[in-house]
């Protein structure tokens, strides 16, 4: 009489495990860690006032502090360390050439996860949904000495004009992080596993 295979639980698992560790893939990948410090002296300030052009914002040089300008406040409870924001964002060289380097227009990522540069995490503290903001950060914060390759030289201050576009906490923002697709592929592939040992049998397998 012919009967149906499947695949034993302990591979089913296996299997399972494979698909949804396989590694995320970000937007932007020369917002990272690599190569970079965190600075434990940092002054985050914001200004809002553009009439005001000998102000802390306006007059950063390079090497300067990190600094922000808010362009808009936005609402709701400002971001926490651990919450999973979604941006949008545009990244240029600060200075005289102002080489736009990237853009993205949604990048997912933990607050405070270490899977940014330190300058781009700490220019949003406290930024709510719908905030705007224009970071500028010095090297230490970003590339430092190494830069990026060809598209950041050595010692660069970066300057990054960020929305936040969500803002989610909990197990919410860790399903955002993972990816929900590859959360309901996982899913699929249980529910399929679990009805094929259901499923009568084909005439001619395994015999």
């Amino acid at each position: 009489m012919g009967r149906i295979s499947f695949v034993p639980a302990a591979q089913m698992v296996l299997l399972i495990a494979a698909i949804l560790s396989a590694p995320c893939t970000f937007a932007f990948s020369p917002v990272s860690s690599t190569n970079v410090r965190v600075s434990n002296h940092i002054f985050l300030s914001s200004t809002a006032d553009d009439s005001a052009s000998d102000g802390p914002f306006e007059s950063y040089s390079p090497g300067s502090s990190l600094i922000y300008k808010e362009l808009a406040s936005g609402e709701g409870e400002p971001c926490e360390d651990g919450d999973v924001l979604t941006v949008a964002y545009k990244g240029k060289l600060f200075g005289s050439s102002g080489k736009q380097f990237d853009q993205s227009d949604k990048w997912i990522f933990k607050k405070a996860g270490g899977n940014c540069m330190p300058g781009f995490d700490q220019g949003l503290n406290s930024a709510k949904v719908n905030s705007k903001r224009i970071v500028r950060i010095p090297p230490e914060l970003a590339y430092g000495s190494r830069g990026k390759g060809s598209i950041i030289p050595p010692n660069s201050d970066l300057e990054f004009e960020i929305e936040i576009k969500n803002i989610a906490k909990g197990l919410v923002g860790s399903a955002k992080l993972f990816g929900e697709e590859r959360i309901l592929g996982g899913l699929a592939i249980i529910a399929f596993m679990g009805i094929v040992p259901m499923l009568p049998p084909i005439p001619g397998m395994n015999q």
